[in-house]
């Protein structure tokens, strides 16, 4: 009877077509391990020495910005494979993957992957396939990330909360790879409706000053001409002309 490693084996994609024997075989070669929300399964800078299988939960892949904030890249759940590239290059983690809920790992070491993908090469046309979705994936996040800096670097916003929106809204739905882009790019991007809101602010600001100003200066030129002589002047002769007239009529 199949072992539960073995089940949760065949339920990986990669896995998917490989007969029950290789599976046990292969299933005495991985690590179970767990992982709490917020703790890393691995972190950018690394040595790249295993890939991990998602049994179930949630994984967020991180960079960071160069003001050493977090960036959200990805996030992948059960069944996805993440962490091989480093041990096709040979080089350190590319990000880090933090664990966004209660998840759980088969985890491959180096030799076993590379003794799976010797014995069964096909193997690697999944995972060929898996990193090709990923890099399509990576350059619909690259185009819409420099789209919205553009839009917002010329001051227009709108595009860029309405796609926000969009995006949001298609959330709790299956999402295309432009929509996953949207949502993991809006919390990078979150801070544009507040710079939105603080320009509109500044410019109502703004124009209410210059209203303020120009009442001002109208007070100001109309206090000149009061203390000017020719007005006293002409106040003083209004005065006598009034004075004339009652006269008159009297």
């Amino acid at each position: 009877m199949p072992s539960e490693l073995t089940e949760q084996l065949r339920n990986i994609p990669l896995f998917h077509d490989l007969p029950e024997h290789e599976l046990d075989t292969l299933s005495h070669k991985v690590t179970e391990r767990c992982y709490q929300a917020g703790e890393a399964l691995m972190r950018k800078g690394e040595p790249g020495t295993s890939l991990f299988l998602i049994v179930d939960g949630m994984v967020k892949i991180v960079g960071e910005s160069g003001q050493g904030e977090e960036l959200i890249l990805n996030r992948c759940g059960a069944g996805e494979t993440i962490g091989e590239m480093s041990l096709f290059d040979l080089s350190p983690r590319s990000a880090s993957a933090i664990a966004l809920t209660l998840t759980r790992t088969l985890e491959l070491d180096h030799a076993s992957f590379s003794e799976a993908i010797t014995q069964r090469p096909e193997l690697s046309k999944v995972l060929i396939r898996s990193m090709s979705s990923r890099l399509r994936f990576a350059t619909t996040y690259i185009e819409k990330a420099i789209d919205w800096s553009r839009h917002v670097a010329q001051g227009d916003y709108s595009q860029t909360i309405a796609d926000l929106e969009t995006d949001q809204t298609a959330a709790d739905g299956p999402a295309s790879d432009e929509q996953k882009a949207g949502q993991l790019l809006s919390a990078f991007f979150k801070m544009v409706k507040e710079v939105k809101a603080r320009e509109d602010q500044l410019k109502q600001e703004v124009r209410k000053l210059t209203l303020e100003i120009d009442e001002a200066r109208r007070k100001q030129q109309v206090q000149e001409v009061i203390d000017t002589q020719f007005y006293s002047n002409l106040k003083a002769e209004a005065a006598r002309l009034r004075r004339e007239r009652h006269e008159g009529e009297g």
